[in-house]
């Protein structure tokens, strides 16, 4: 058979700037709980037990910080309502239909997100399913012990908290856990985060891709959204709550909600409510008049912290060496850093200004671990400090309250009058995250830092205009180090100082960045829609399109890409027509436009609009060589390209022999600028030439681009490495054509290993890509012989393109058809006769209708299934007249093609032959079988060098 390698497309560029049973996951916000058994430990994350009973409460909790009693793992107030969410969990669960699914649970901090994930876990493990959870390791700490997992009778259930801080290629990973893959049972993921934004969008995409599972949104809404039910659940949590204190009931029933219960939309949050009854039933029993509103509430719960410190500071036996104030200042940093391993604590406390030695950071540690125990934890497991006020709400409103206003915000004053308010705090962040000795690496805490003072910001408007604007706006290269999710979470903000966007704006890489493009889309849409609305200069508005555009497409957002490139030519168009200055920007527009239509599987499109702009930058380069020459290179490049997929190779070689001429000339004048370019035509010229079966020309220039791809990717790996990972794939190829399969395993292996990792980051952006690789990968393997690992390779890279095609079939359906041919071919060399006769079947059903719409691009591709589709009937005995009429019609299409190009096209036209030899002498006509082997002996002969 013949298999069908894929070289990565043609660089082009855009111009500009073991279980048994069915598995269940949560993601979500979760607190810390008592932990029985570890059973997976990766770098990233650790999977463990959830337990099945809630964790009991001190006498000292109850008395000093009734704070804890909020805390969903002690359970004080029972879980109510929420029936309809309920119902809509259990029947996803246990769908039949499906092995894997994916929900995401989301709502404001203190909807009850956490509270409806452990009730349904306990629902869960009820019905028969194991229940586990997933968290995010901290940067640096030693691996622990792991244990066997239990048997799942069941299913699993695993929950993994705060999904939306995860960073992306770390989710990835755990939502491709093989842990899980092996169960062999259904697979449940419900996720549990406060947005869901542009991060959730690009998941959901990346699982229907991935993983090939439906991936369902839940919003949860507010529990009580009228006024008797928020009465209602405020008895129900002040009863429970006076039975835990000790008050007795006749006091407690004089307790009413709040005066502003039924009209204060924070109290839409059933942990609002929660915090109120709380409050009010403690200060009831210090004689103390009851908050009035929200932020009240949480300052009284805050006050009553206080007092536990310095309580402890007054008594007799061994007081705590850290005072009151200093306590303070720990616990903020804790809310900020949540938990650390003890180095790393040491090393916050020491940034932060509050301990200048190792013995001073362990004694604030040791006495603030004295108040905020960690959860008991199994002594396998990895020791934290630093453990925050919980629920997650009121360490945000500790934030708010204890940090004043900035004085210089003069339109400005602290929420609170009379909130117990520190000075020390209006810098604390900035320490924090900043590093004194600038070595450009984030601290491990700097993603949860900056993320607790996006999320405090939320509701606490000095802390927005006081300390994150003013921090991003001095040192917006933070954000970068908080990462593309926060980044996204940032942008998402409803009252964004739109000067914060712009000041991270101009800190952001002007090429693609695998770890930024997310966050980078969404800051440069959130702009784009501020400045579209305000600036009506249609070349203004033409330059926002043509940035939004690239971003978009960097981000794998491919759809909104081509409607942005779109707007920016109509634009262009419009305004060269009165405007000759306008014709480069015109033409630069074309180009992107080009791409996008390509990468949406408009052809013939991308093929009228990248001629129309070399037209464009031919005659402005003639006038201007310095100003135009790299963009008419651009464009040639694209042309190159979009005439090889139009089956016009002898056009495209030429046109890709000029961009290489042009970019060397260039690249000796400016490497840094040019480098690049000269590499991506290097790559596409050696694709030219073996199209046209100039092999060891092809190798010499891939080598070549490889070379320059390589000292690039060393500096800035981020920007370089797909090119490098695209070089790669072409040199595996090129050693392959020529017999160094050796050489070209290894070259493929790397390959493929870049693109699954980019990947993980982005799918939308690189899965293709890695489909690409993988395909050649498995190629290679199968021709040394390894044809296990080689189906396995090319049934991941069907799955791939299955989905992909699912959603856009114009782009990935030849993709498709491809990956079939090599999966039937795989498929046959193990004897499975059944399955290669069906996808081989469904590759020539495929390429029969491409074919018939532009025979130009695919009558080569048709050929090629047509004789895979023969020879698997060959082998299998089946249909032998169909696989000779079948060879036929590739030896005519063939016969054409060979006459234009013999040295790329008399190899496939002899392997017809051969074939078509085989399948005559199975049907029992060994003389006529006899001739087109002599023939072909004649033209093997023929030529042998002399």
């Amino acid at each position: 058979m013949t298999t069908s390698h894929t070289s990565p497309a043609s660089e082009g560029g855009v111009r500009g700037n073991t279980f048994h049973g069915p598995t269940a996951l949560l993601v979500g916000d979760h607190s810390a709980q008592h932990i029985q058994f570890v059973y997976l430990w990766k770098h990233a994350y650790r999977i463990e037990d959830i337990p099945d009973a809630p964790l009991p409460v001190s006498a000292r909790m109850l008395a000093r910080q009734p704070s804890q009693l909020l805390r969903a793992v002690h359970q004080i107030v029972p879980f109510t309502g929420r029936d309809h969410d309920l119902d809509k969990l259990v029947r996803w669960r246990d769908d039949p239909e499906e092995k894997l699914a994916i929900r995401l649970v989301h709502g404001p901090g203190g909807q009850g997100k956490s509270r409806l994930a452990a009730h349904f876990a306990d629902m869960s493990r009820e019905a028969g399913w194991a229940v586990w959870q997933a968290a995010a390791n901290e940067i640096g700490v030693d691996p622990i012990a792991s244990s066997p997992p239990h048997e799942a009778k069941t299913g699993i259930l695993l929950v993994v908290d705060y999904a939306e801080r995860w960073p992306t290629p770390d989710l990835h990973r755990l939502l491709q856990e093989p842990l899980l893959r092996r169960t062999g049972i259904p697979v449940r993921i419900l996720l549990l985060a406060r947005p869901a934004g542009i991060w959730w969008d690009t998941l959901e995409t990346w699982i229907g891709d991935k993983l090939d599972a439906p991936a369902e949104p839940h919003p949860l809404l507010p529990l009580a959204d009228d006024p008797p039910a928020r009465a209602a659940l405020f008895r129900q949590a002040r009863d429970r709550f006076a039975e835990t204190l000790c008050l007795p009931s006749d006091q407690a029933m004089r307790i009413g909600p709040p005066m502003d219960l039924d009209f204060d939309e924070d109290y839409a949050q059933i942990l609002t409510i929660h915090i109120a009854a709380l409050a009010a039933v403690d200060a009831r029993l210090h004689h103390d008049p009851a908050p009035t509103d929200p932020a009240r509430a949480s300052a009284y719960l805050l006050k009553r912290e206080r007092a536990h410190w310095r309580g402890l500071c007054d008594r007799r036996t061994q007081p705590p060496f850290t005072t009151p104030e200093a306590m303070t200042r720990v616990v903020l940093t804790a809310t900020l850093t949540r938990p650390l391993s003890r180095s790393h604590a040491q090393d916050a406390l020491n940034r932060i200004g509050l301990a200048d030695s190792t013995a001073a950071a362990n004694t604030l540690l040791d006495d603030h671990r004295y108040c905020y125990p960690p959860p008991p934890a199994d002594t396998a497991r990895t020791v934290t400090v630093l453990e925050p006020l919980y629920p997650d709400r009121l360490g945000e409103d500790f934030l708010g309250l204890t940090t004043p206003a900035d004085p210089d915000d003069a339109g400005m004053s602290h929420p609170v009058p009379g909130a117990v308010t520190d000075d020390w705090a209006h810098h604390a962040v900035e320490r924090l995250v900043l590093d004194p000795s600038d070595t450009g690496t984030p601290a491990p805490w700097t993603r949860d830092a900056l993320t607790t003072l996006i999320e405090t910001a939320r509701r606490w408007p000095h802390i927005a205009t006081g300390q994150l604007y003013p921090l991003l706006k001095s040192h917006p290269e933070l954000a970068l180090q908080a990462g593309g999710n926060a980044l996204a979470v940032l942008a998402d903000l409803d009252t964004i100082d739109l000067t914060v966007l712009e000041a991270i704006e101009r800190h952001l890489p002007i090429d693609r960045h695998t770890d930024l493009d997310l966050g980078i889309a969404a800051i440069t849409s959130r702009l784009a829609r501020h400045r579209l609305a305000t600036n009506h200069d249609p070349a203004a508005r033409a330059r926002i399109h043509d940035v939004l555009a690239l971003r978009l497409f960097h981000a794998g957002l491919r759809s909104e890409a081509l409607t942005a490139g779109q707007d920016a030519v109509h634009t262009w168009r419009d305004l060269s027509r009165t405007n000759a200055a306008h014709q480069s920007d015109l033409a630069s527009a074309l180009i992107n436009l080009g791409v996008f239509l390509s990468k949406a599987g408009q052809r013939a499109e991308a093929l009228i609009a990248t001629e129309e702009a070399v037209g464009v930058y031919r005659r402005l380069a003639v006038d201007n060589p310095a100003a135009y020459e790299p963009d008419f290179a651009a464009s040639v490049t694209n042309l190159g390209i979009w005439l090889s997929e139009a089956g016009r190779q002898v056009e495209a070689l030429i046109a890709t022999e000029e961009a290489v001429g042009v970019y060397r000339r260039l690249a000796v004048d400016n490497p840094a600028a040019h480098e690049p370019d000269l590499a991506s035509s290097l790559s596409n010229l050696g694709i030219r030439f073996s199209e046209l079966g100039r092999r060891a020309e092809a190798l010499s220039v891939t080598e070549e681009a490889v070379g320059i791809r390589r000292r690039l990717a060393v500096d800035n790996p981020a920007a370089h490495e797909p090119g490098l990972a695209s070089s790669l794939s072409n040199l595996g190829i090129r050693f392959s054509e020529l017999g160094r399969r050796a050489e070209a395993l290894s070259v493929a292996e790397e390959a493929v290993g870049i693109r699954r990792r980019l990947a993980e980051r982005n799918a939308p952006a690189h899965e293709s890509d890695l489909a690409t690789s993988l395909t050649n990968f498995g190629n290679l393997l199968s021709e040394l012989g390894r044809r296990e690992e080689a189906l396995i390779a090319t049934e991941e890279v069907v799955g791939v393109y299955r989905r992909l095609a699912a959603d856009n079939p114009a782009a990935h359906e030849a993709d498709l058809a491809t990956s079939l041919n090599n999966l039937g071919g795989d498929l046959s060399e193990a004897g499975r006769w059944e399955e290669a006769l069906s996808v081989t079947e469904e590759a020539l059903n495929i390429r029969r209708r491409l074919a018939a719409d532009d025979r130009a691009a695919y009558e080569v591709d048709l050929a090629t299934s047509l004789n895979n589709w023969a020879a698997v009937r060959c082998q299998a005995r089946q249909d032998l007249l169909g696989a000779l009429q079948a060879t036929g019609e590739a030896l005519e299409i063939y016969s054409k093609l060979v006459e234009a190009a013999p040295a790329r096209f008399l190899p496939p036209l002899c392997n017809v032959l051969r074939l078509q030899a085989e399948v005559l002498t199975r049907l029992g006509y060994p003389r006529e079988a006899e001739e087109i082997r002599a023939w072909l002996a004649a033209a093997d002969a023929r030529q042998r060098p002399t």
